[in-house]
């Protein structure tokens, strides 16, 4: 169809029609999408009235961006296209549309697929069937439920007791493992129609074009004699032959007999191969003897394809089965995966009208760009709502898709390029977009010659997906790039390697061309390029011109290598592969060694792997000037006496390091480690600048994981070697891990993934030098005249490795079409076989399409071997000569004297070392001198939490002096930092303990059980404890459950119980009844413990139960704020929430007023004596005991206090009022007792006040 396709004219764009519009790389899509949208504005659709989705978030962005851009230019100009002179002007009625959709357009409709989903099942939960509150889950998260079936429930089955007896119970659960998995992301379960992807069945071999069925694979792999084996299609036909050939063929009864009398005893298998072969038979009975041949072969394989088939069958039927049991538990777990958000809101669609509807009214048009990228599921949900419902026309709506099929290269997303083409032979109505305004006429001319021909033929079998079309230049001169200048002279726009180049000369020879082109030569960088600000001027070029591209990650190494050696700065755009670096592996290191208690016995080695680390590199030019043996290498001498002493400098350094991480100042210590190992100094150097940033990237990215999720040192060593271990050769690019490498001038080397989109002045394409991938062990998405399926067997792989060798081409049409000046392309060694003299026997079939497209552009565009005439004729190229005089120092002196050097002292822009090393000490200054007027400035912000992590530190500036190299500090305040410390001890020294007294008789050990039980441990466990608390209505609980078995046996504490392990993502499905059992024994327990009354500064020596608290009398997570300053300005204050608030009345008809918090600490051997209670809050809690509790007198003084009624200082509140503040230790209490329950006062309210103003000292810090 795409031969036939007009050019998209805005003016013929009739929005009462779909349409879809092939738009070729560079040809101005996102544009042309802005004009439809005008468009549709111009003719009265409100901007909220259509849907646009597009394949990121960053393009959703930008697309809002241009769309807002777009409007406020027809504002301006009053025509939708301001270029275009034939067009009238716009009325006043249709330009205040506009206006209104720039008010609106923040709030425009511009989604990603996922982003939609997500919306339409928020906002629609109830027409889609879905909880309103779904938290997220990934689907590999799956593994643990696979892992489950092996252990619990396939440990029984005959079938897969089968499998065992083939197989290493090792080696199969890890088969069957990863195949589920990987199966379970791939398959989509059913809708009414049946499988949305079909599952095919297990694969069988195949005789004369007969499959053999599972049965007679059983039955052949037992056989004993020749009647075991008449099951085999067409076995007896083929010997019936034989018998009717008798009489000509003089052998033919003598090989029947043979055949015929084979027991398992015999000593061949049916035959002697000697004894017959070829040449026993007849040229017409020979295709029968090799039929027999072929059955020999099944006969004597029949193990493996039967071990093979009842592993297929086995997955074929545990697949589904898995598949709704995983979606069950997300559901039930209110989680689902990103997958799910498409998967939910196709079946909400296709299976009942309520949310379609509600879309069809929200949106009458949608605009789908990336089109290419689309799978079934999608486009089954867009058609459904926009298009054609059950075979019928949608009145009133039309969707516009914008794709181009030779971009379609996320099939390992889900993209299929197959539902392109069905899904515009549906539409039926088509344009295109041809003219490309990214690139020189060169190099559109260049490409055109590349991609004709057998560059996109199909291989054999194989559909044609692509039809390619030549792009044209712009109509339009202004709009026509000029073409690239070396040295003043008009250059070709396609450089070719030499033939047979490897990879390493390939990368010598670009990089050679990289320095040459960006050094200066009278003010001027040798290479020229278009300005795009002004195509037909040039501009000088720089290292961020130029853009490697690879199609997998370990094909950048080899030009990586050559960059880092002549001295070329370079940045792995989107480098999700930054943790599986040398700067991860230093961080790991130094993690590790902060974590560790001291470095004695196994963990002096972890100090050696610390110090021989980029941080401490300082530590061998002080062995170079230091009577040390200067002999001894680096990994010896981090292993010398001199790291023993405690007192050495590094040794100190690592121990104020770990202060910091103990206290929780993350960030502090980061800054810490920067400054006093000046490692940031030791990288500027332009070569290490990557270097430079990935460990920064890093150091970021740690410090944030311990802040957000709030774990150890440890947690993070782990979490940092999970990322490490993440493959080096994935083709994806997925970019979202971390931000940008870097924004300083730099090459730039990235996946071809992740080029898409992008355009630079020169592309170096350096793919092709690695093999395809080898697929893993399956399932396998292919397609065939019946659309798409998940395969397991060799017939499904052999499909898929086709696909993707045609994949592969679009990968590189994408690769050569983001050139804008310059492509450069390899013609490497490895694309053909050769003998062993070296000579070329054939070429390999992966890289044939590569080989003849290079091939046969070199045989018909012209070869330019010099500028002199300057006429050019396109298509033509450039021959790349191999840099065969390769020297790194030549190199880098180059770049330093041609290139940095002039860039220092002609671009404001960029700077040498030494000036970037200024302006570093430069900022420090301004941060220091702006650091001082912080207090002032700001209100700060403060919290129980952040207040601990205070305590025990210095007041003033102590724990910010540098040490000096001999491990001292260079500052005298050392000496007076002990004065001015807040001590966590000394804080609250005169609190009362009203804890009930140890009881001798009372057994105060925990006895749940819960390591037996596996009851889970840690912050989601406390979150799901306290909610679970938080629900419970305590007097209710007092008067329908009086004993602990009756609350065990309680429907709604089981649900609570349940819904509250769920939203914390705690497997309570697994271990339903022990967990609910022990998490209820903790409610009722602590519920029904005796608490000691508690009145004003003392202990009245009565008790009472939460069980006595009416609802009305007591409130959970209790909000205060608290100003922590003395002065009425608010510079900073005390926030937090308080577990429980309740009230009480005393005999004298006082309100009192008490705390208490809910801890769910597990004590040391699980004793919960008033000992071991009164160390852990005194350790722990005696800042957030004394803050609580003095907010507590402050709010009531809005009831009590001056003013009021009672008209009560604060004193007074305190004696007549406060009720004192408790912790219930929920593993530890027990009902009818005090165990489990710490409970305090104080002598007096000065003391609480004094303990307060401790805490005042810490907010001042």
């Amino acid at each position: 169809m795409s031969d036939t396709l007009k050019s998209f004219n805005l003016k013929n764009f009739d929005p009462k029609h779909s349409l879809f519009i092939e738009a070729s790389a560079g040809t101005g899509k996102t544009y042309t999408i802005q004009l439809m949208v005008s468009k549709l504005i111009s003719q009265g659709t409100p901007l909220k009235k259509i849907l646009i989705v597009t394949y990121t978030e960053k393009a959703a962005g930008e697309l809002k961006d241009r769309i807002r851009k777009k409007i406020n230019e027809v504002l301006e100009f009053k025509k939708i296209n301001k270029d275009d002179s034939d067009e009238p002007e716009l009325s006043k009625d249709v330009l205040s549309l506009f206006a209104k959709a720039n008010q609106d357009v923040d709030n425009a409709a511009i989604f990603t697929i996922h982003s939609f989903c997500q919306k339409a099942l928020k906002e629609y939960a109830y027409d889609a069937g879905r909880p309103f509150d779904m938290g997220m889950i990934d689907d590999a998260a799956v593994t643990t439920l696979v892992e489950q079936y092996i252990r619990d429930q396939w440990v029984n089955d005959e079938k897969f007791q089968k499998l065992l007896a083939s197989e290493k119970t090792e080696s199969l659960t890890n088969q069957l493992t990863e195949t589920i998995v990987s199966a379970i992301n791939n398959y989509k379960g059913c809708c009414k129609k049946g499988e949305i992807i079909p599952l095919d069945g297990p694969s069988l071999p195949k005789i004369n074009g007969q499959e053999v069925p599972l049965s007679a694979l059983e039955k052949i792999s037992k056989a004993t004699c020749y009647n075991d084996l008449k099951c085999i299609p067409g076995f007896e036909d083929e010997l019936t032959f034989f018998d009717s050939v008798s009489n000509t063929e003089k052998r033919a009864t003598e090989f029947t007999e043979k055949i015929k009398s084979w027991t398992n005893e015999s000593q061949d298998l049916l035959f002697n191969g000697h004894s017959f072969t070829t040449k026993s038979f007849s040229e017409t009975t020979l295709p029968h003897f090799n039929a027999i041949k072929e059955i020999k072969e099944l006969i004597k394989s029949a193990p493996k394809h039967l071990y093979r088939a009842q592993y297929e069958e086995f997955l074929c039927k545990q697949i589904p089965i898995l598949f709704d049991k995983w979606q069950k538990a997300k559901k039930d777990d209110k989680r689902q995966s990103f997958n799910d958000m498409i998967l939910s809101v196709h079946k909400a669609i296709t299976e009942s009208d309520n949310l379609k509807e509600k879309l069809r009214q929200q949106f009458n048009f949608a605009i789908i760009d990336e089109f290419q990228d689309t799978n079934k599921l999608q486009w089954d949900i867009f058609r459904t709502i926009f298009l054609k419902d059950q075979g019928k026309a949608v009145e009133g709506h039309s969707i516009f898709v914008v794709g181009d099929p030779k971009q379609s290269i996320y099939s390992f997303q889900g993209a299929d390029v197959n539902v392109y083409k069905e899904a515009i032979l549906e539409i039926n109505n088509g344009t295109s977009l041809n003219n490309n305004f990214r690139s020189t006429t060169g190099i559109i001319e260049g490409c055109n010659e590349l991609f004709k021909g057998s560059f996109f033929t199909p291989a054999e079998s194989s559909p044609e997906l692509v039809k390619f079309q030549p792009s044209g230049a712009p109509t339009n001169e202004s709009q026509v790039k000029v073409p690239p200048m070396i040295s003043g002279k008009e250059v070709a726009p396609i450089w070719i390697s030499e033939n047979e180049i490897s990879s390493l000369n390939f990368a010598r020879s670009a990089v050679a061309k990289i320095v040459d082109w960006c050094s200066f030569e009278n003010g001027k960088t040798k290479l020229q390029v278009f300005d795009k600000k002004d195509c037909r001027k040039y501009r000088n070029v720089s290292f961020k011109d130029f853009a490697v591209l690879a199609r997998t990650r370990s094909e950048m190494e080899v030009m990586e290598d050559s960059l880092r050696h002549a001295g070329i700065p370079f940045s792995r755009y989107k480098d999700n592969n930054l943790f599986n670096s040398r700067e991860c592996a230093e961080w790991i290191a130094l993690f590790r060694a902060l974590n560790a208690p001291d470095f004695s016995a196994w963990n002096r080695k972890l100090l050696s792997e610390v110090l021989i680390t980029d941080f401490f590199k300082t530590v061998f030019t002080k062995k170079d000037n230091s009577s040390e043996d200067h002999s001894m290498d680096e990994l010896h001498y981090v292993d010398s006496k001199v790291f023993d002493d405690p007192n050495n400098r590094e040794r100190k350094l690592l121990n104020v390091w770990r202060d910091l991480a103990l206290k929780r100042r993350y960030a502090e210590m980061l800054e810490r480690i920067y400054s006093d190992t000046q490692i940031e100094q030791r990288l500027m150097d332009i070569s290490k600048l990557q270097n430079l940033a990935k460990l920064r990237q890093i150091g970021n990215y740690a410090v944030e994981f311990l802040y957000s999720h709030n774990c150890s040192l440890e947690d993070l060593v782990r979490h940092l070697e999970g990322l490490a271990a993440f493959r080096d050769d994935a083709d994806d690019e997925d970019g979202s891990l971390v931000e940008k490498g870097t924004d300083y001038d730099a090459v730039q080397v990235m996946t071809i993934h992740a080029s898409k989109g992008l355009e630079f002045p020169v592309v170096i394409s350096v793919a092709g030098f690695k093999g395809v991938n080898n697929l893993s062990r399956g399932p396998f998405l292919y397609h065939d005249d019946n659309g798409i399926h998940l395969g397991l067997g060799s017939d499904a792989k052999e499909i898929r490795k086709a696909e993707e060798l045609e994949e592969w081409k679009r990968l590189f049409y994408v690769d050569f079409t983001r050139a804008s000046s310059i492509l450069m392309l390899p013609r490497y060694e490895n694309w053909t076989k050769k003998d062993k003299s070296g000579a070329i026997i054939s070429v390999k079939p992966e890289f044939k399409f590569l080989h003849d497209s290079h091939k046969e552009f070199c045989e018909n565009a012209v070869c330019i071997e010099n500028a002199e005439n300057s006429v050019f004729e396109y298509p033509c190229y450039t021959i790349l000569k191999t840099d065969s005089d390769w020297s790194i120092a030549e190199k880098k002196k180059l770049v330093r004297e041609y290139i940095l050097q002039p860039l220092s002292k002609n671009s404001s822009s960029a700077e040498s070392t030494d000036n970037i090393e200024e302006l570093i000490q430069e900022q420090k200054g301004i941060m220091e001198d702006l650091q001082k007027h912080v207090p002032q400035a700001c209100i700060m912000q403060y919290s129980y939490s952040s207040l601990s992590g205070k305590a025990d530190n210095g007041i003033s500036n102590e724990d910010d002096t540098p040490i000096d190299q001999d491990g001292n500090e260079e500052s005298s305040v050392a000496d007076v930092a002990g004065k001015n410390k807040v001590s966590i001890k000394s804080i609250d020294v005169n609190a009362l303990d009203c804890t009930l007294a140890y009881e001798e008789s009372r057994d105060y050990q925990s006895h749940y059980e819960e390591n037996l039980k596996k009851f889970p441990r840690g912050s989601k466990l406390g979150n799901a404890i306290h909610h679970v608390f938080e629900r419970a209505k305590f007097f209710e609980i007092g008067q329908q459950l009086p004993t602990l078995e009756s609350a065990l046996a309680d429907s709604k504490c089981i649900n609570v119980v349940e819904e509250e392990f769920k939203n914390e993502a705690l497997p309570i499905w697994n271990h339903k009844k022990e967990w609910t059992d022990i998490a209820i024994a903790y409610l009722w327990n602590t519920l029904n413990a005796k608490l000691p009354a508690i009145a004003g500064n003392c202990a009245t020596g009565e008790f009472f139960t939460l069980t006595e608290i009416p609802l009305e009398n007591h409130k959970a997570e209790m909000q205060f704020n608290l100003n922590a300053g003395t002065s009425e300005e608010l510079r900073r204050f005390c926030k937090g929430f308080i577990d429980l608030m309740f009230v009480r009345t005393d005999a004298q008809g006082n309100n009192l007023y008490s705390i208490l918090d809910w801890k769910s600490d597990v004590l040391e051997e699980n004793r919960y004596t008033p000992e071991a209670l009164k160390e852990r809050v005194d350790a722990d809690y005696s800042i957030q005991r004394v803050l609580y509790s003095y907010c507590l007198i402050q709010w009531l003084k809005q009831f009590y206090g001056e003013g009021t009624a009672e008209n009560l200082t604060e004193e007074e509140i305190f004696n007549k009022h406060f009720g004192g503040i408790y912790y219930a230790f929920v593993r530890g209490t027990q009902g009818g007792t005090g165990k489990g329950i710490y409970a305090q006062t104080w002598k007096c309210y000065d003391d609480l006040k004094n303990a307060y103003g401790e805490i005042k000292k810490l907010m001042s810090k």
